[in-house]
């Protein structure tokens, strides 16, 4: 069995066994899921009762302060005013009446149904003044749930205080509840993926690429010693160390054998038994079909896990910024200062777009900095500089003070992007690059989904602050995790370091003769920065005060990003194939723009907050799309500025200008919302990249030239 299909037999193995383990959470997550939502059914109309008795005994005390003043029951003064006042207050009560004794009505607001009249007067409802005491229950009546309470003064009964709750108002407090425990089931699979590759993934991927050197040599023919004993913790020691002594086995009968002939072959020629010289031959043709000896196969030693190692920090570092993507943009309008020169709208999109300037800015620098430093020590700084960020923008006064705190979270963030990222580049090959930058990619993805979701959940239940509070005690707590890495590579250590040209600031002659070349500012311009104008603007921008502007709460904001992190990690995988299996990739680019413009314009339907959902299904896809293939086409179209400036180069300016195009996004988002609103700002965002994605198309219609090979 070769190398190739016996890696993927045993990665197929370990996927079967996440699986059987997903499925268990799954189901496990599912039934909590589902017995949590009938309790809390069973719990929410008699906490509703109570909170309706508080309201009605408040105006029932004023009913009778009133009749206590002389006042007649049928005569009462500002009972319509004090009903309004309480359905300002607590909009849920949308039905308020007083009864007589008969239950005719007195009092109401606002009309009176025939089934709700129905129920007034009947005997059940009357009963209750005999037996003022009683805690009252509510009824289903039409579309209310109706509290009566009695009225009874100087032990006479007067009437009855009749109070209802909307339908819609349970039924969309049982829905909330309902997409909290999807949330809550979504992120947990999640958490469970990123759980189980850390305690199990990296130490169990060590175990089966050991395993697979075995089966690996013993395929090839190779019974010489390794000279490296398996460790004894790995998962699969005893099988690894059984096979290793049967290979050694048959290499020492090989060794004894090739002993006994070479001894005999020193005999005198009477003394040598018959076949010497056939047997010697045969074992010479063994020796030439396999090997044997001290010496194992040379190659490159099975992967220590060092790679995987640095997933965990990444994943926690990165979700403890995600939480503050739902709710940031509210946070800034409680923080509001009248700042000259600049609208509300706009500064609230400035902490959004500072933040993403510093690590457009800083991660150059960063680059040719961890170089020096290592990567372990900057990715440390980094976390630590983000904690103390998130800390004091809990502790923040004011929008300016939030522009600084937010800085030192953009710097902290720069420095563990650049860090982790150059800690797989330091252990990967050419050949296994991609894979292990899917690993970094596939943590940062992650925390994009869990991240918003839970961090909206909690901002609606605890507060901003308190919810930044935990984001710097997770960056913190990845500090935990970045002091087991290795701060630098043993240079072939493992034989999965190479080297790399240094990295270094781009130059500004660089970036102006790439800016010169049409074909790179056709693939910034056209297809790299709009779509990161489009996340930034709308996704984090946008979206969230649309939402919240419509009445959702942030919770609803933090699932419908949600949405786009699900879509990204689902589809990224099929789009990463269709990429390589199209020689055509500016069609999949193109493509890709216009279906997350679509996901904008899906709002031209209507205002609705499922609209929101599907524009941000369309988004995930299509950026899932594009996405993937724009790195493969800088390589394609400025193969002649590669073969000039050099790679390095070439993408650095390529990478800063991306994401200025993030810095852009909410600035521009801004200036759309002060200019014509939020619904029009997100259709016009979406046309915007639309047009984009469509002039992409038409640029590239023609492949480029290729670059000729220099003898």
């Amino acid at each position: 069995m070769s190398g190739a299909p016996q890696a993927n037999y045993l990665r197929r193995i370990y996927l079967r066994l996440a699986g059987v383990v997903m499925l268990a959470v799954v189901l496990a997550l599912a039934a909590n899921a589902v017995l949590s939502h009938r309790a809390f059914e069973r719990a929410l109309v008699p906490e509703m009762n109570k909170k309706v008795a508080i309201v009605g005994n408040s105006i029932r005390v004023l009913v009778l302060k009133a009749v206590e003043n002389g006042i007649d029951f049928r005569d009462l003064y500002g009972v319509d005013e004090k009903f309004a006042e309480v359905d300002d207050d607590i909009p849920e009560v949308t039905y308020f009446s007083i009864t007589d004794t008969e239950g005719k009505v007195l009092y109401q607001r606002p009309s009176t149904t025939a089934v709700i009249a129905q129920h007034l007067a009947s005997p059940a409802v009357l009963a209750a003044m005999r037996a003022p005491e009683q805690v009252p229950l509510s009824v289903r009546v039409g579309s209310h749930y109706i509290v009566s309470l009695p009225i009874v003064g100087e032990g006479k009964p007067l009437g009855m205080l009749h109070l209802g709750v909307d339908v819609r108002f349970v039924d969309d407090v049982m829905l909330e509840m309902m997409y909290d425990l999807l949330v809550v089931l979504v992120v947990s699979l999640f958490f469970t993926l990123e759980l189980l590759h850390f305690m199990a993934g990296a130490r169990l991927e060590q175990a089966l690429a050991a395993l697979g050197d075995v089966f690996k040599r013993g395929a090839a023919g190779d019974f010489g010693t390794a000279g490296r004993p398996p460790k004894a913790e790995l998962a699969f020691g005893s099988v690894i160390r059984l096979l290793e002594s049967t290979l050694a086995r048959v290499n020492a009968a090989y060794l004894a054998l090739a002993g006994e002939l070479e001894a005999a072959r020193k005999r005198p020629a009477h003394e040598r038994p018959p076949g010497l010289a056939a047997a010697q031959g045969r074992l010479q043709a063994l020796g030439r079909r396999f090997r044997f000896g001290a010496g194992g196969a040379d190659g490159a030693r099975p992967a220590d896990g060092s790679l995987a190692k640095v997933r965990a920090p990444l994943f926690i570092f990165i979700l403890a910024e995600e939480l503050t993507r739902s709710f940031l943009p509210g946070y800034v309008q409680e923080l509001l200062v009248p700042i000259p020169g600049l609208s509300p709208q706009m500064v609230v999109g400035l902490p959004i777009a500072l933040f993403m300037l510093i690590v457009a800015v800083g991660q150059p620098y960063f680059g040719v900095l961890s170089e020096r430093w290592g990567t372990r020590r900057l990715m440390f700084c980094g976390a630590a500089v983000a904690a103390v960020g998130f800390v004091a923008s809990a502790l923040a006064a004011s929008v300016i003070d939030l522009l600084a705190w937010r800085s030192l979270c953009a710097l902290g963030y720069a420095m563990v992007f650049v860090a982790a990222q150059g800690y797989v580049l330091e252990h990967s090959t050419a050949e296994n690059r991609a894979v292990n930058m899917a690993t970094f990619v596939g943590a940062i993805m992650v925390a994009t989904v869990c991240g918003p979701s839970i961090g909206g959940i909690l901002a609606d239940n605890l507060g901003e602050r308190w919810t930044l509070a935990l984001a710097a005690l997770l960056a913190a707590a990845s500090l935990l995790s970045i002091q087991q890495l290795p701060d630098r590579p043993a240079a072939g250590a493992d034989g999965s370091a190479e080297a790399r040209p240094p990295a270094r600031v781009p130059k500004l002659s660089e970036v102006g003769r790439l800016l010169a070349n049409r074909r790179f500012l056709t693939l910034t311009a056209l297809a790299a920065m709009p779509a990161k104008i489009l996340l930034t603007g709308l996704c984090f921008y946008l979206m969230p005060l649309y939402v919240t502007s419509a009445g959702g709460s942030q919770a609803m904001a933090g699932r419908v990003l949600m949405t786009y992190g699900v879509m990204v990690v689902l589809l990224s995988p099929l789009a990463a194939r269709w990429a390589s299996s199209r020689e055509r990739m500016e069609w999949l680019v193109g493509g890709g723009l216009m279906l997350s413009g679509l996901g904008g314009l899906l709002l031209l339907i209507g205002p609705d907050i499922a609209f929101v959902f599907g524009a941000m299904v369309l988004i995930g896809a299509g950026q899932a799309m594009s996405i993937s293939a724009q790195a493969a086409l800088v390589s394609e179209h400025c193969g002649r500025s590669i073969a000039e400036l050099g790679e390095g180069a070439v993408f650095g300016v390529y990478r800063l200008l991306e994401r200025l195009g993030n810095a852009a996004g909410p600035l521009l988002g801004a200036a759309l919302v002060m200019a014509y609103g939020y619904r029009t700002g997100f259709i016009a965002l979406g046309g915007f990249v639309c047009c984009c994605g469509l002039l992409f198309v038409l640029a590239t219609r023609r492949p480029p030239t290729p670059v000729p090979v220099p003898a």
